[in-house]
This record gives structure tokens, sequence and C-alpha cells, in this order.
């Protein structure tokens, strides 16, 4: 009699704990892991990223299009947060591997890569929006061909804006 009361018993732990651990899980965060062997800048950002390894990871269940993008491993703070939109593939089947969307800057002097997305399997994809730099040193400014052109352009309106008109004073020919 004790032995089934024992059995018995067991079932009934086993079966709690199977219960509370399968409700204990939450909704899972999207994490892409890539590597890129040349330097690249991502869409709408105005910087450059060194080669090497990267992970994207999605950092609220509440906010699927926000990412964070973390270089080597996510021991450290991100270097920059991602926003994003869905790609939506209900209409043409969703992708069956994982694939990083990518484009190339031609105007820059090195035709440097730009990742403009991303997709995962089974799933809608991500493409950039916005991107905000953490306080990482990995980042650069990006250079672009025509960057000279825009600062002289810059240079050319500036003294359109009032806030930049130095008040000076015009001699007349009168002697005093």
């Amino acid at each position: 009699m004790s032995y089934v009361r024992r059995v018995a018993c067991c079932i009934i732990v086993v079966a709690a704990l199977g219960t509370v651990t399968g409700l204990a899980q939450g909704p899972l965060h999207k994490q892409v892991n890539y590597t890129i062997n040349v330097p690249y800048s991502l869409r709408k950002a105005n910087y450059m990223l060194p080669a090497g390894n990267y992970i994207l990871y999605q950092i609220n269940a509440n906010d699927l299009n926000l990412f964070a993008l973390y270089q080597g491993s996510m021991m450290h703070p991100p270097i920059a947060m991602i926003r994003t939109v869905r790609i939506d593939y209900a209409a043409t089947g969703y992708p069956e591997d994982t694939t990083m969307l990518i484009a190339y800057d031609e105007s820059s002097p090195d035709a440097h890569p730009i990742l403009r997305g991303w997709n995962v399997p089974g799933d809608d994809g991500w493409e950039i929006i916005g991107v905000v730099s953490g306080h990482g040193r990995q980042l650069s400014q990006a250079r672009y061909a025509d960057s000279r052109r825009k600062s002289r352009v810059k240079r050319a309106v500036s003294h359109l804006n009032p806030k930049h008109w130095v008040p000076h004073h015009h001699r007349t020919g009168r002697v005093s």
C-alpha cells in the first residue's frame, strides 16, 4: 500500500512541476547572430561598424520592433538600438532561412554594404527605420562621396540663418 502511495505522490509531483515549468515560459525574444567580414553601416545611420560578430536581440516582449545590437557578446551594453518595421510575408510565403538584407552604397568611395534588415525562418522580416547609437566606441562616422559638397552648401546658406548674423559697424565718411 505504501508503495502505491509513493508512486502516486511522485506522479502528482512530476505533473505539478511539469505544469509549473510549462507556464513559466514567457514570450521568446528573437535573436539573430551574424558575422560580417567587411566594414558596413546600418540603414538610417551615418556610422560605420567594423567587421566582426554581432548579435541582434529583441529586447522587449511588448515592443517587437525594437532590437539591441551587440558586438561580440551580450556581456557589454549594446552599441546601438535599432527601430524596425515588420516585413509581411503572409502573401508570398515565409522565408525558410535567416537572411540579412544588404544593399550597397555606391555613392561612397568604398561602396560599403548597408544592412537594411533581416528575415527569420517561418516569421515576418524586419526592416530598419531608425538607429540610435549607444556609447560604444566601435562606431565611426561614415564618409560619403558628396560630403564636401554638402558642407559647402551648408556654408553658403549659413548667412541666411539669423543666429549666425554678427552685428558690425559700417564706417561713414564723417570724422568725429
